[in-house]
């Protein structure tokens, strides 16, 4: 099912390497300050992103996951 909400994006090299389907903004930005706090800082070029996408999504043992990202450019470079 296709759904538009808001997402953590895992980014690395210019890359996503890992998506977080959210809540909404809120709920975006405690999972990335929590996810950040658990990285630490000394992380060179790993960076997340809160930002509100296009997504093919599916139910994955009663959790959304996000199987493509529809939104073309989501990190905006």
């Amino acid at each position: 099912m296709i759904e538009t909400l808001f997402a953590v994006l895992l980014i690395t090299n210019g890359s996503i390497i890992e998506t977080v389907p959210t809540e909404g903004m809120a709920d975006c930005l405690k999972t990335k300050r929590v996810a950040m706090q658990n990285i630490g800082p000394e992380q060179e070029g790993i960076f997340m992103q809160c930002v509100q996408v296009e997504a093919e999504v599916e139910m994955d043992m009663g959790r959304k996951r996000i199987v493509k990202i529809l939104t073309e450019n989501p990190t905006g470079n």
